[in-house]
């Protein structure tokens, strides 16, 4: 129900970054085997005209009894402060509250921002593994038991699609977009290309050094 409430677009337009598209699945694109992970049919609807049937399934969990308040712990800053109005305006509808909170250890919600170290599904469904996370999907852990053990690639592939769609089904983690990176370097400055990992050696870089730095 929550990650369905979000409204996405509105979210990811908000923050004013070019090329930043809404994603509601644990696995990203372009990971090794998984191909273009199969988003909700429900991703590409108007909120507006989800939202009667996310009230109707929040009147049959809650009835009459007082809403839940979610506490989610963020970073200090704008954009943090504005995804926090966002949630809130998303989830008040269905009545539930959101507050911010003052650590990770009191937190219903933790926001995370990391960029994966490789190409492997398994970095991102590891994490969310019995006796590592506080949530998890038993029926999820021997389908990664199992990847981890085969050696057909293919095979290895469609357990980890599998493990996905039970920890997407849980809400285990909810996806709202590609985390945002960007890198301060001078158009100057020859050898330079984007990477997905998040980090560039000095290797292809040249420059001068002269009494100013380099240029």
């Amino acid at each position: 129900m929550l990650r369905r409430a979000i409204d996405r677009p509105a979210l990811v337009a908000g923050l004013r970054v070019g090329g930043l598209a809404p994603r509601a699945t644990l696995l990203q694109a372009g990971l090794d085997g998984t191909g273009q992970p199969q988003q909700p049919d429900w991703l590409g609807q108007p909120v507006e005209e989800r939202r009667p049937a996310l009230l109707a399934e929040a009147k049959r969990l809650f009835g009459d009894t007082e809403r839940p308040t979610l506490r989610i712990a963020l970073p200090e800053g704008p954009g943090s402060d504005y995804l926090l109005a966002r949630l809130r305006y998303d989830w008040g509808p269905i009545g539930i509250n959101v507050e911010r909170a003052s650590s990770n250890a009191s937190a219903d919600l933790v926001w995370i921002d990391e960029v994966a170290p490789s190409t492997s599904p398994a970095w991102f469904l590891r994490r969310f593994r019995c006796g590592v996370a506080a949530v998890c999907v038993e029926e999820a852990e021997p389908l990664l038991a199992d990847a981890r053990a085969t050696l057909d690639s293919r095979h290895r592939a469609s357990l980890f699609l599998e493990a996905a769609r039970l920890m997407d089904e849980a809400q285990l983690f909810i996806p709202i977009a590609a985390p945002i990176r960007w890198s301060l370097v001078s158009g100057r400055v020859p050898g330079f290309a984007e990477n997905q990992f998040a980090r560039h050696t000095l290797v292809g870089l040249r420059g001068t050094v002269n009494a100013g730095g380099v240029r």
